[in-house]
């Protein structure tokens, strides 16, 4: 079970109630992906799950408060994949890294991945509120890099490998409007592809400290 569901009341102790917090993101998923952010209200929610509005108020009071379970809704099978590529490939921190990028930039073809994020980035872009929620989840999918970084570049200092994971964030997921499920260049996403993976894993491998300058 998701761990964005084990925190609703009513979720924490019957099987009942986890299923249909459950049930509550994965229909919102399903609503941002086929129809966009914008259609995705409370009350259409509700309808959508033939359940009433007071039903639903039950486990998210707001837009708001079901956007941060949904953004953890989304992020959570990223997060377990990212670790079983790792198991994989335990012996080689490099290999985990190209691993992780390559995953990454192929979910970018798949339909719900293309729809989804530019939703959450557009939202974003207007309310306080879906940007922190955007910057919790990006944050903790640089995380995963940073720790691999770490262990690549022990040299780097914690700033720097931040920025280099910010960067390779935003020149990954930045294709998705280009190369993602039914845009222009998606026949050309595999050549792409190992363009940009390379140039990335030469970015964290030959990566230098930025030098202080002096007045």
């Amino acid at each position: 079970m998701h761990n964005a569901i084990n925190n609703r009341p009513g979720t924490a102790s019957y099987t009942n109630g986890r299923a249909t917090a459950h049930n509550i993101l994965e229909v919102a998923k399903q609503i941002v992906i086929e129809q966009g952010m914008a259609a995705l209200t409370m009350r259409g929610l509700a309808r959508s799950l033939n359940i009433s509005p007071g039903n639903l108020n039950y486990y998210y009071q707001s837009k708001s408060n079901l956007l941060q379970d949904l953004v953890d809704f989304v992020l959570d099978p990223y997060l377990v994949e990212f670790r079983r590529l790792r198991s994989v490939s335990a012996n080689s921190p490099e290999a985990q890294l190209r691993a992780v990028f390559e995953y990454v930039y192929d979910d970018l073809g798949q339909r719900p991945t293309t729809h989804f994020f530019p939703e959450l980035w557009a939202l974003a872009l207007r309310h306080d509120w879906a940007q922190r929620q955007m910057e919790r989840m990006y944050s903790t999918y640089r995380k995963t890099l940073r720790d691999l970084i770490l262990i690549l570049r022990p040299d780097l200092d914690l700033q720097t490998i931040r920025d280099i994971t910010l960067t390779v964030s935003a020149s990954i997921e930045g294709h998705t409007v280009f190369i993602g499920y039914g845009k222009s260049h998606e026949h050309r996403a595999k050549h792409i592809k190992s363009l940009l993976i390379d140039q990335l894993m030469n970015l964290v491998t030959n990566a230098e400290r930025p030098q202080l300058t002096t007045l």
